[in-house]
């Protein structure tokens, strides 16, 4: 997704002077870009150097899917240093993962190089879904509640390539936009490319693309992989037959714009009074729930989750951290964790249903849905659950969870399935190189209301997850390091913008019924958070700005009663982006629960000892009930109907 204009100019006149210069037939090289930053001063002969492919490849002896793993090593190197101006690097890339887990012997040369953009368009950070094809191929024709399951089609979202002009006449080892830099492609030892440096230390950016020649085999013709990248597609991720309309921006900043009576802005914190609401608590000791204030933790977990199966039941469903056997869980993997499940009278506080379900992970595992149903996270499978925990659908999974996403009508669910791309040794490699998980595969599933499947596409683990709205999907855009764009595609495939905004941290997107958009961006003055909820025309609902002492936010909404209850979680800690913390540091938290026609607040309580959990309260599916879970018992609270 992330090729460039010199990646494919690169890739179009490279060849042309492989042909002249060498002396063999033109072939197409390979396109990849470095996984990691790469700096000659900490770099050693031997050092490994991965390389992630960008474009499908083929040849007589290897096959390079986008996103195989290349491996390089460093044959020689010299930092710069105050006696050595100069700086030299000496690669030789030796191994690809040529079709398979495993990484194979196979020599490249690295012939050119670009730097990664600057000042520009950096790109969508979420996925598109994929529309639906008609028989002639056009795709947005119907809308996505025409789909069958029958009548799905498949969509690999990693194959596509901007489309932009080749530049002529480009030399063996041309470099382009990094200053100082020089490239001799074979010059090194075992033949390695030599880069060069007379000022600086060599420093190259993640993400800083390479096109690499095949050292041996048969290759494909140039003219083929040229004449397969001017059929490009667009650099949002669609295709060049979509027919997208995209309106002029909307004015700077159009979030902090809130005018009554449309829009409201939330007080601060502490402004709440739960007194004489509470109508009644439930001790969580009686269904063997203990917290765990000393667990040090850098964003709220998932451990415990709150969920109405209907009016007078409440789902209760929680980690109990007790020592348990350890399953195969199918392909999903192994137990990671126990979650015990009770569904509660709210009248009698009698328990009339209990379940225990093994997870393989420590993600979400609850999303409520519509008319007192739920989907779970059981195993290997998902499940939804009805009234009095019966199961009305159920769906195998063929590997990890990676995501659900959920429209909040309960239409559409959207769930990615992680699909490894390496064997377990180069997996720990990778990970060790580059002090983070490697990218991995995603299958993504588009269910209807049935639970069958109408929609298939394959995305990377690297990006966001989708946030689907009743109309069509919501989607982030970063256009530099902190300014940001939100567009909607309609299931229609018709593209607009929704809002524009500046974030000094990476925003999240979620959206919450009956049909808006829950934003949580970051302040770069004050440093503190701020949460905005957005129609999908970019008015603005509600706005709330938090200070340091407040950790951070969450929100949920109820269809039928068109109202969503947002959670404020104070702490006596300085609640910076990314900073640890424990359940003992949280003090309070309030929630308020507002009108979703104007942001008019209807309820609003403040409560000690909170859970440390994201997802621990609910709001009845009437509106009349508000569940609140705290360290010690859950608080039932009679919300006014207006």
């Amino acid at each position: 997704m992330r090729i460039l204009a010199m990646a494919t100019a690169l890739s179009l006149c490279c060849t042309t002077v492989l042909a002249a210069t060498v002396g063999k037939p033109s072939v197409t090289p390979v396109q990849a870009e470095l996984m990691a930053d790469m700096h000659a001063r900490l770099l050693k002969v031997g050092s490994t150097v991965y390389a992630r492919v960008t474009a499908d490849w083929q040849g007589t002896n290897c096959v390079l899917r986008n996103g195989a793993t290349l491996e390089g090593h460093v044959i020689a190197v010299v930092p710069h240093t105050k006696t050595a101006k100069g700086s030299e690097v000496d690669l030789a890339f030796t191994g690809a993962q040529c079709g398979g887990l495993k990484m194979e012997a196979f020599n490249l040369q690295l012939a050119a190089l670009a730097a990664p953009p600057q000042n520009q368009d950096l790109g969508i950070m979420s996925d598109h879904l994929p529309m639906l094809l008609t028989g002639g191929g056009q795709p947005g024709l119907y809308l996505m509640s025409s789909m069958r399951a029958s009548a799905y089609v498949n969509i690999d979202l990693e194959t596509q390539i901007y489309e932009f002009p080749v530049i002529p006449n480009m030399p063996m080892g041309y470099v382009s936009r990094i200053r100082g830099l020089k490239l001799n492609v074979g010059s090194g030892p075992d033949d390695s490319s030599v880069l060069t440096s007379a000022d600086r230390d060599i420093s190259l950016e993640k993400h800083t693309l390479l096109l690499l020649i095949p050292t041996q085999g048969t290759f494909p013709n140039a003219a083929e992989g040229a004449g397969a990248a001017l059929h490009a597609n667009s650099s949002d991720g669609s295709t060049a037959s979509d027919t997208v309309l995209v309106p002029p921006p909307p004015p700077v900043d159009d979030i902090d714009l809130c005018a009554p009576p449309e829009c409201s802005t939330a007080l601060a914190a502490g402004d709440a009074n739960d007194v004489g609401n509470a109508s009644s608590t439930i001790a969580t000791s009686q269904l063997g729930y203990a917290s765990r204030p000393h667990r040090e933790m850098v964003s709220f977990d998932h451990d415990e989750a709150l969920a109405y199966l209907g009016p007078r039941e409440l789902l209760v469903a929680f980690n109990p951290h007790k020592l348990m056997a350890r399953h195969e869980l199918g392909r999903s993997g192994k137990t990671v964790r126990m979650i015990h499940a009770a569904v509660v009278d709210t009248q009698t506080h009698q328990i009339t249903h209990m379940v225990d379900w093994e997870l393989p992970d420590n993600r979400q595992y609850i999303w409520p849905l519509t008319e007192g149903r739920v989907l779970v996270h059981v195993g290997s499978e998902l499940r939804i659950y009805g009234t009095g925990l019966k199961i009305l659908n159920r769906l195998s999974l063929d590997g990890p969870l990676a995501f659900v996403r959920v429209t909040p009508d309960a239409n559409f669910i959207a769930i990615g399935i992680i699909h490894e791309r390496h064997t377990p040794e180069l997996h720990a490699q990778l990970s060790e190189n580059l002090n983070a998980d490697p990218e991995e595969d995603v299958n993504i599933l588009v269910l209807n209301r049935n639970f069958e499947t109408i929609a298939k596409s394959t995305t990377r683990s690297g990006m966001m997850a989708p946030t689907l709205l009743n109309e069509g999907q919501a989607k982030v855009q970063a256009l530099s390091s902190i300014r940001y764009r939100i567009t909607l595609r309609t299931w229609a495939n018709q593209t607009k913008v929704v809002s524009q905004f500046n974030s000094s941290c990476t925003p999240e997107i979620s959206s919450i019924a009956p049909d808006l958009i829950f934003l949580v961006s970051c302040d770069k003055e004050t440093e503190g958070r701020g949460y905005r909820v957005l129609r999908t025309d970019g008015k603005v609902v509600l706005k709330g700005d938090s200070s340091l002492s407040e950790l951070g936010d969450a929100a949920e909404g109820i269809t039928d009663h068109r109202a969503f209850v947002v959670k404020t979680v104070q702490t006596v800690i300085s609640a910076t982006p990314g900073a640890a913390f424990r359940a003992e540091d949280l003090t309070s938290e309030e929630l308020r629960v507002y009108r979703a026609t104007d942001g008019k607040r209807l309820f609003g309580v403040h409560v000690g000892s909170p859970s440390s959990s994201r997802d621990g309260y609910a709001l009845s599916p009437d509106g009349a009930q508000l569940a609140v879970l705290t360290r010690d018992q859950i608080t039932l609270y009679s919300v006014p109907q207006n």
